[in-house]
């Protein structure tokens, strides 16, 4: 562990490694949440839960990201899967992290801290739940859903692989129906791997948040993967001042939630307007144009891609997914340049759509001919799992065989004659 680090966890009196927990000795030892974090006790029929509620002005920005601004989230919307999300206002949205006792969830797993956030018409409100002890799990629970039923739809960040599940298990436990089946659940990460996937080696949300949202964590933070030990020696010491620190990590969570659901809705209503420059980012947007049937928007982004540059990689491959979505359009000579382009670059499977598009398509055998011998000369010279140089192998040498058959029956100085037959998937 980084010794600045292990140094000011201990300034903090967190106890690192489980040989130095103790038990509390005398009271005096204690510290209750009450003196360390500001909060009240919100009552419900199952016992009182401490909370912790904040308001953020209307002018409140994180990082980059004003949360002010009023965003199009109908793509986002459709992207989840909710096409009508858009026409719900965005005090219908609420956003929700939990800090729980361990990471990799099981029966045994409990959320000791639930965040919840969601605009008002006066900024942004921000409440957090904890468990003093286990016992109180059932009135958090309680006040957890009273806070959930004014709103629609939860937005998460991983949220569907654990920390709705993990709920979920909490409130069948508890004998508690949960809210969350009826609501309709956005998770970013999906979005955010799918976004930066291209550009970021990490899609964390602490990664997301400072390589993109541009936001940086004060002293205060405290380590994701300390938090469940950090619980623990809270429950047997009594000594609650370590805690400030995971208040403060599951606050930046769920503001760095509510601003990436902002900067998302805007990098796919707008794309060319967040990422004229940012050309990985932006193929990555392109595909989800493309993919949403988006077409027209699609080519535009590829193109600027294209013009702006890529790495190796990521040049071919678009070059390729633009060719694809050219020739559902059916237009063949953008689709014809594409390939070209990748051929140019010992492209093997632009050869091979070459071939087939002058085979099938333009009727120009020699053409096509040419084509599928320069994919000899590629496959000859490419490291393949023999299986599939030997399949490859054995395709190219019957496409020679029937062109040259054609040839023979019609003569090679045919003029080539254009089609309607789709032929993208003809051999």
């Amino acid at each position: 562990m980084d010794h600045s680090l292990l140094d000011r966890l201990k300034s903090l009196g967190v106890q690192v490694g489980t040989s130095q927990v103790k038990k509390s000795e005398t009271p005096s030892d204690r510290v209750p949440i009450e003196k360390v974090v500001s909060g009240t006790e919100h009552t419900t029929p199952f016992g009182s839960a401490f909370l912790a509620d904040e308001q953020f002005p209307a002018d409140y920005q994180h990082g980059l990201i004003p949360f002010s601004q009023k965003v199009d989230y109908s793509l986002l919307g459709e992207w989840a899967g909710y096409p009508t999300l858009h026409e719900k206002p965005a005090d219908q949205f609420i956003f929700l992290d939990t800090e729980t006792s361990g990471l990799a969830g099981g029966t045994g797993t409990f959320a000791f801290m639930i965040g919840l956030g969601w605009w008002q018409s006066d900024g942004f409100r921000l409440q957090q739940f904890f468990l003093r002890e286990p016992a109180e799990e059932a009135a958090v629970l309680a006040a957890l859903d009273e806070v959930l039923t004014p709103f629609q739809t939860i937005v998460t960040y991983n949220g569907k692989s654990f920390d709705i599940p993990l709920l979920n298990a909490r409130h069948t436990l508890s004998a508690f129906q949960s809210p969350f089946p009826s609501m309709q659940h956005v998770d970013l990460l999906a979005l955010s791997r799918r976004i930066w996937r291209n550009r970021l080696p990490s899609r964390s949300l602490g990664s997301i948040e400072h390589d993109v949202l541009a936001v940086s964590r004060s002293q205060e933070e405290i380590p994701g993967w300390m938090i469940p030990e950090m619980y623990f020696n809270y429950l047997k010491s009594g000594d609650s001042r370590p805690m400030a620190g995971v208040f403060y990590h599951n606050r930046m969570d769920i503001l760095s939630l509510a601003a990436l659901f902002l900067h998302q809705s805007n990098l796919l209503s707008s794309p060319m307007d967040w990422l004229a420059a940012e050309s990985l980012d932006l193929i990555a947007i392109a595909k989800l144009y493309d993919d949403t049937g988006r077409r027209e928007q699609a080519v535009q982004f590829y193109e600027h891609s294209l013009s702006l540059g890529l790495p190796r990689p990521f040049f071919i491959q678009t070059l390729y997914r633009y060719a694809d979505l050219a020739r559902k359009e059916l237009h063949f000579e953008q689709a014809v340049s594409l390939w070209q382009k990748a051929a140019e670059l010992q492209e093997l499977p632009a050869c091979i759509e070459l071939a087939k598009y002058y085979e099938h398509r333009a009727r120009g055998y020699e053409t096509a001919l040419y084509w599928t011998q320069k994919a000899f000369d590629i496959l000859d010279t490419q490291v393949l799992p023999l299986y599939i140089k030997k399949t490859t192998l054995a395709e190219l040498q019957k496409r020679q065989g029937r062109l040259q058959r054609k040839m023979y029956s019609r003569g090679s100085n045919t003029e080539p004659v254009e089609t309607v037959e789709e032929t993208h998937d003809q051999s």
